[in-house]
């Protein structure tokens, strides 16, 4: 990824006065937010209207849901190998085509197999891979200042709360369900093809730069004294700290995609309208603002390991709130806890990982783990959905999350981070 032959040029870089890492900061933020079709909470504007339309049970809509992002989750090393070997530049425009694309199938769906298809495509395009290229395009560009760097980008996720609800519900509305994805479509391809091309730029070392914008000074001291010390995918998964991340953000995006996908139905049970869930998203975008800043800078401060553990037991007082709720204050106590850990959980995802294993082949290693946090969301709405279809209840579920939660917080308290040679 850091070639070590004369830098390349580049007219972009050379016409910037500032640091060109903002610049990539900033199109990768934009790009982590056009993955928004992809988002659950975009997909689950979808789900009571595929059951009515298609004639499909809600089990059934999950199990396909589930199952097209574990189909995407084991096609994600590749993309990760492909980010690796091609940069994340050129990686983009493909992306974002296949992204496109993929919301282009959903106009057609008429039964659970192209529904399947349609979900497998903007799982894998949307959710996987153009987060990949997009993480990835940042973390080349910052180690000393990467916290603050992925407390920006992870606002790219209340961005998309605030936005995708809104514009989907309002797309559907004015074109239906079938022309929402026509206007994702077009959205995706029109700004995120372009954005890429132009503005994402692979590692600094390319263009004779070095990560946080250091000067000469700066950069003799990292290299004499705080080099960074890169991991091969082979290497990293050979410690029991790859594995145990691995499974908590498993357990974390499991239980938050569950949630989200099926938040209408939650809601209702407590006796909310489906607009108090609107303007849930709303309230939780505006929290995630926040956990998304405090993580970033205490990311300066404190290990991912330890921040964690605290976003996975604000995550589990979350599934106490839902379950008990009944005035709107509570709805508001929810969205706060929802928000902060879904904001820190973002923060501590892009960074965990080139913190404790380098930056050299953060594509693999990324691809990798994305089978994590793409096989949590797979596994996440189904337990709830086939809860609510054969006890009438969401609690026996949200119990087993909360059960889960609890478990790897412990365990994160006692896990010793990866040592080479350790």
């Amino acid at each position: 990824m850091h070639p070590t032959t004369e830098p390349s040029t580049s007219r972009v870089i050379n016409a910037t006065p500032f640091f060109y890492g903002w610049v990539v900061l900033a199109a990768g933020t934009l790009g982590l937010l056009l993955m928004g079709p992809s988002q659950g909470f975009t997909v689950s504007l979808f789900l009571d209207l595929w059951v009515t339309d298609l004639g499909l049970s809600r089990s059934t809509v999950s199990l396909l849901y589930g199952a097209a992002s574990l189909g995407a989750a084991f096609l994600l090393p590749t993309a990760g190998r492909l980010v690796d070997r091609f940069g994340p530049r050129r990686l983009v425009v493909v992306i974002s085509l296949g992204l496109g694309l993929a919301c282009l199938w959903m106009v057609n769906v008429r039964g659970p197999v192209a529904l399947f298809v349609g979900l497998l495509g903007i799982r894998f395009f949307g959710f996987g891979s153009l987060q990949i290229a997009s993480n990835n395009v940042i973390a080349q560009w910052f180690i000393r200042r990467r916290g603050f760097a992925m407390g920006i980008a992870g606002q790219s996720l209340s961005l998309g709360l605030l936005v995708y609800p809104w514009l989907g519900e309002s797309m559907i509305r004015n074109w239906g369900w079938r022309g929402a994805w026509v206007g994702f479509a077009a959205l995706t391809v029109g700004v995120m093809i372009p954005l890429g091309w132009l503005f994402f730029r692979d590692a600094p070392e390319r263009y004779g730069l070095t990560p946080d914008g250091n000067g000469a000074e700066e950069a003799a001291r990292q290299r004499a004294g705080a080099r960074e010390e890169n991991w091969t995918l082979e290497e990293a998964r050979q410690t029991s700290a790859f594995w145990i991340f691995f499974v908590a953000i498993s357990v974390i995006t499991m239980t938050t995609a569950g949630v989200i996908f099926h938040q209408v139905s939650l809601f209702a049970q407590r006796g909310f309208e489906r607009a108090t869930v609107i303007h849930v998203f709303q309230w939780i975008a505006i929290f995630t603002v926040g956990g998304n800043l405090l993580m970033g800078k205490l990311l300066d401060w404190y290990t991912p390991r330890r921040l964690m553990t605290v976003a996975l037991c604000a995550l589990v007082l979350a599934l106490l709130v839902v379950q008990w709720m009944s005035a709107p204050w509570h709805t508001v106590l929810f969205s706060a806890l929802m928000g902060f850990s879904g904001g820190a959980f973002r923060v501590l995802d892009a960074s965990l990982w080139p913190h404790y294993y380098g930056r050299l082949h953060l594509g693999s290693i990324r691809g990798l783990t994305m089978m994590g946090t793409m096989g949590g969301t797979a596994l996440g709405p189904y337990p709830l959905g086939l809860s609510y279809d054969h006890l009438g209840s969401y609690v026996p579920a949200l119990w087993l999350f909360i059960g889960l939660l609890g478990a790897m917080a412990g365990i994160l308290v006692f896990l010793r981070p990866p040592k080479k040679g350790g």
